[in-house]
Order: structure tokens, then sequence, then C-alpha cells
């Protein structure tokens, strides 16, 4: 009775397998299959960083805000299944390696001392160092003008290390975001503000033109992607298939040309 008892349990074991399928908990560090699960992205972003990645009162918006409801309406059929988690430059690796987000989208600079410890998509953006003044600044005109001036950066951004390396005269003054930085070289804090050529130019577009302008050239400019987890790179490599989509349809020149009005190809990747 005991034997039979065990084979009858083998022939249902069996049934359950080959029928159903082995069902496999999800994997800790399996961030593509956590989002389909859940059926949706909780993705790191800017909040304070025009076009790309800003605030229009409460609602999240530009040009990779724009991407990422593409992304999510194709990978879980809803454009808006998406929660959007503001980071900064600071704290954006932190948020990331901790799994308080799926993956940022977040103008991250592709660099070969980052590619060490998360994984990128395909970048769907590029843009250097640029430097913004006051409008009525007739002193700085380009990155030599910087030795020994005050210069924002923002921490843990590639603007801060070029600073170091093109201009170790200059006092730096480190602040996370962007409107502190603007007030601080409006109110005389500082004579200039280094950041993403992107940013500064889409600053100068905006209200914050009549304010501050933009001046110089472009300093090493490198590609932008989504950033993943080291390891678990299943949402960047969905959206590099999404790019590649994009880019052929052109999807993502219709994008740029909407947030950036003039000039959008010298940011396209």
């Amino acid at each position: 009775m005991r034997i039979r008892s065990r084979v009858a349990f083998t022939i249902c074991a069996l049934f359950a397998l080959t029928t159903f399928g082995v069902q496999q908990p999800l994997r800790a560090d399996d961030a593509l299959a956590a989002i389909k699960a859940r059926g949706k992205m909780i993705v790191g972003v800017k909040a304070d960083y025009p076009p790309f990645g800003f605030l229009d009162g409460e609602h999240n918006v530009g040009l990779e805000i724009d991407l990422l409801h593409l992304m999510a309406k194709d990978l879980v059929g809803n454009a808006d299944a998406i929660e959007f988690v503001p980071v900064v430059s600071a704290n954006r690796f932190q948020y990331l390696n901790t799994s308080k987000v799926d993956f940022l989208m977040a103008t991250v600079t592709i660099t070969d001392t980052r590619k060490k410890v998360v994984d990128f998509s395909a970048p769907y953006m590029k843009s250097g160092s640029g430097i913004m003044v006051k409008r009525g600044n007739q002193d700085i005109h380009d990155a030599p003008d910087l030795a020994g001036k005050t210069v924002v950066v923002v921490p843990g951004s590639t603007g801060e290390d070029w600073m170091k390396r093109a201009n170790p005269t200059a006092t730096l003054l480190r602040l996370p975001q962007t409107a502190e930085a603007l007030q601080a070289v409006s109110g005389g804090r500082a004579d200039a503000f280094v950041q993403d050529l992107a940013l500064l130019v889409g600053l100068e577009n905006s209200a914050q033109g009549a304010l501050f302008k933009v001046v110089g050239k472009s300093y090493e400019d490198a590609p932008a992607g989504a950033a993943c987890r080291k390891g678990d790179s299943g949402p960047c490599d969905y959206l590099t298939k999404e790019l590649e989509k994009w880019q052929k349809n052109g999807t993502l020149k219709a994008e740029y040309k909407k947030w950036i009005p003039v000039g959008p190809a010298r940011f396209m990747p």
C-alpha cells in the first residue's frame, strides 16, 4: 500500500510539472521580470533637468519621461504604469544598487569607470560639460576664464570631474540641485555653473534665459543611457531594442524636435 501511494504521488507530481510547468520564484536580481509581474516600472529620474526630466507642476515631463511612457506601453501595456522616483547625481547609483528603483533614466553619462559598476542601455543622447553665467557677465567667455573663480558643480557629475582636471585653481561649490546652482550664480555666491550642456541649453531656452547665458564650447562630449544594476541588465537591454525601433521609425528624432526645437541633432546619439 505504501509503495502504491508513492507511485501515485510521483505520477501526480509528473502530471503537474508537464501540465502547468515549474513555477519558479522571481529572482531578486531579475528587474525585468519584476516589472512584468507587478505591472509597472519604478524608475529613477531627474526632476530638475529640462528638457530631459523635470516637473511641470506635479507632473514629470521631458524627453526621458516621454521615452519611458513609450517603453511602459510596449512592456506592460500601459503607458502610465510608471512610478517616478526623483534622484540627483549624488544619490542615483545608491538608489539603483539598493533596489529602490528598477533602473535609472536620469541623464547618466556612459563612462568606462561607470561600466565597471553598472550596465547601460544603448545611448539615447550625448552631451559634454558646458558653462552658464549671468547674462550680464563680461569676464567669462570660455573654460580658461574660470581659473580662480567660484564655480558651481553637481556632486557626482562628469562636470565636477572635468572641472577638477581642467581648472585646478577654481573653487568648487558643490550643490546637488539645479535651482540651488542658479540661485548661487544669480546671487553672487558663484561666478558660473558647470553642468551638461544639454541641460544648460534647455535652461537658456526657457524663462531662465532672461537671467543666464551659455558661454564657450562643449567639453568632453560623451553618450548617456539608462543604467541598470550590474548583471541585471534586462530593462536596459529592452530599452536598447526600443531605441533601435524609435531611431528607425523616426520617433526619437520627433521627440528631440519636440523638446529641443533649435539644433536637436547636436544632442542626439
